[in-house]
């Protein structure tokens, strides 16, 4: 495919980029080589300003959960915005109230009240705020590689230090090790035994006076962990920290904003483990498209703060609650997170078949279309391959996929691609990412 594309960056794109250099504080995060430069898009398609193509395998970070420029977003978008756009959290618009209703509608029985947000780390901020005023505590127990948002009040409960260190915030939660059944050491009960003594450790933390952690007004966990590499943890891991949250008077969350929304191949993917959270936060694919997110809960556990608590200027921007219930009936009305399942376990065992004898594939792993292939320099020792997965990633950019990195080392390369793919555009995609692997050792 390579020698079928102009090279990358085309004259239009290049100029945006430059034009882009002269004014922002910052740069785009790009992994490797030049940001692409998204002129238009549709589906799992992503256009150049030049006409270049790209299959959007990385689903725009997970986000474009029923594919760009959904002709049911663009409808609904349309029609709200030439009515009313902006509308202050003082007020009521009947697509708030709709969108809260469709989104308990789907969402566990037990889970009966919305706070709304607008990015996911300002749904984790939100749901640690309402455990932390609700108990009168104030620590939080996070994990390693877990990964919350960046905005100020989450980035201290990431469990990768240099996201803290980079912006000047200090820590802001206890970690313990999430249960990564690939990585977790011999020393504490190898694979078999992560789920088991991950729990061990926690219980420990909460039982033992000298460990340094008090009580704990959250648990706050991923029930699939997304940025850190599409780690599954093992059965009886959540069910286990429902058991201690409830025991220990602890508020259990659960971060749904990358797993949740059909993206496993359950609607949420603490569905996997039949556990549900007191709080659980969702956003990315809920906006279909636009930015929206929200925390939904029990009403014990939300119903403590007074009106007017939780405010901001655009929580209730009708344009976006709009983009939200029309995302939520194409969810619903296509059963997404089935075909989530059925199209990801092939993707599955395309991924598997083509690289089974590849050395530098240490694990492929998944559930749905939430995919993660494991780069290793040895497969015995497990060394991560950070600079393998950024070769990956260049040479299947420079074939026209684009994927993403993860994992602790950002050793692993994530597909997590629009839930409406078609299954041949998804199959051409996952052959140039089989293929860059090969050739890129």
């Amino acid at each position: 495919m390579a020698d079928e594309r102009a090279a990358y960056p085309g004259p239009r794109a290049r100029a945006i980029i430059e034009r882009m250099r002269r004014v922002e504080g910052a740069g785009p995060r790009t992994g490797a080589g030049e940001p692409l430069v998204v002129d238009h898009a549709s589906g799992a398609t992503l256009v150049d300003p030049d006409g270049n193509r790209y299959t959007d395998l990385a689903g725009s970070f997970a986000a474009a959960t029923i594919g760009h420029s959904h002709p049911d977003v663009v409808a609904a978008v349309a029609a709200q915005i030439g009515v009313a756009s902006h509308v202050s959290t003082a007020a009521v618009s009947e697509q708030r109230v709709g969108f809260e209703e469709d989104l308990l509608a789907i969402v566990p029985g037990e889970l009966d009240r919305v706070l709304l947000g607008i990015s996911g780390a300002d749904a984790n901020d939100i749901a640690v705020r309402l455990a932390r005023s609700l108990t009168g505590r104030r620590e939080v127990l996070a994990f390693s590689g877990g990964y919350l948002g960046r905005a100020g009040g989450v980035v201290g409960l990431n469990g990768k230090s240099a996201l803290r260190s980079k912006v000047g915030i200090d820590v802001d939660a206890h970690f313990l090790p999430y249960p990564d059944p690939y990585r977790w050491p011999e020393a504490l009960g190898g694979p078999a035994g992560a789920g088991a003594a991950a729990l061990d450790l926690v219980r420990l933390a909460l039982d033992d006076p000298g460990s340094g952690i008090g009580p704990l007004a959250a648990i706050i966990v991923e029930p699939i962990q997304g940025n850190g590499g599409i780690v599954i943890p093992p059965d009886g891991f959540l069910a286990g920290l429902r058991e201690l949250s409830d025991a220990n008077g602890i508020t259990l969350i659960f971060d749904e904003i990358q797993s949740g929304f059909g993206r496993s191949g359950r609607m949420w993917a603490s569905e996997h483990a039949a556990v549900v959270p007191d709080l659980m936060t969702v956003g990315k694919g809920i906006g279909g498209g636009l930015a929206l997110s929200a925390v939904v809960g029990r009403a014990s556990h939300m119903s403590h703060w007074a009106p007017g608590t939780h405010t901001s200027t655009f929580l209730g921007n009708a344009v976006n609650l709009a983009a939200g219930r029309a995302a939520i009936g194409v969810m619903c009305r296509d059963r997404l997170w089935e075909r989530s399942a059925d199209l990801g376990g092939r993707v599955l065992e395309r991924l598997r078949s083509g690289l089974d004898d590849d050395p530098a594939v240490g694990e492929i792993r998944g559930k749905g279309l939430f995919v993660g292939i494991e780069l290793v320099r040895d497969g015995a020792t497990k060394e991560p391959d950070r600079e393998l997965a950024a070769a990956v990633r260049a040479r299947a950019f420079d074939d026209g996929v684009v994927v993403a990195a993860a994992g602790r080392y950002e050793q692993v390369i994530k597909i997590s691609p629009p839930l409406t793919i078609d299954e041949g555009q998804a199959n051409e995609a996952v052959d140039v990412v089989i293929d860059a692997i090969r050739r890129s050792r």
